[in-house]
């Protein structure tokens, strides 16, 4: 059935073009068809293996942060971050994900984590300060890893209600008077 749909794909493909309503495919349509034929199995084993590795990646990163070694601490912590974020586009595809992440309730929250793990490398790159360098990084990494906490919230029922309750509840900020 696959082969006979990428078949009639094909047609209607060559179709399009011939009478000049082909819209020609864009960077995340091309990147969306790199693996259409993973079975569920693939996917969850893609996504798991993702998900994990930049996780320990991320988590092996301190070890650089104790031992004060910053910048590749940024750098390794920054691509961990990175391919665990992507690894849930084994489960749904690049532009689902990309829809989830840039939805009402994500949107400012990918925003931010986006521009914080960009800027960490952009800093990172840029001569200036030791000390002043040191701060943005840590401010930045800091802002990618509140930034990811928020998102994953967003994917758990009531998640952002929840953490936000139990921090007010822990640091005595309850909203009665």
């Amino acid at each position: 059935s696959r082969i006979i749909r990428a078949a009639a794909m094909g047609v209607l493909d060559r179709a399009k073009t011939a009478v000049g309503i082909h819209k020609e495919p864009t960077a995340v349509d091309e990147f969306s068809n790199l693996c259409p034929t993973l079975t569920l199995q693939q996917r969850v084993i893609g996504f798991a293996i993702c998900f994990v590795l930049g996780y320990i990646i991320t988590l092996m990163s301190f070890r650089l942060f104790l031992d004060g070694e910053f910048v590749p601490f940024a750098i390794v912590y920054s691509i961990g971050n990175l391919l665990a974020l992507l690894s849930s586009m084994f489960l749904c595809g690049p532009q689902k994900q990309f829809k989830k992440m840039f939805d009402e309730t994500r949107r400012i929250t990918t925003i931010v984590y986006l521009c914080c793990l960009v800027l960490t490398l952009v800093v990172l790159g840029i001569a200036m300060d030791d000390q002043i360098k040191l701060s943005l990084i840590l401010f930045l990494v800091l802002g990618q890893f509140c930034a990811g906490v928020w998102y994953s919230l967003s994917y758990i029922p009531l998640g952002r209600r929840t953490f936000c309750k139990c921090f007010k509840g822990a640091f005595g900020l309850n909203d009665s008077a």
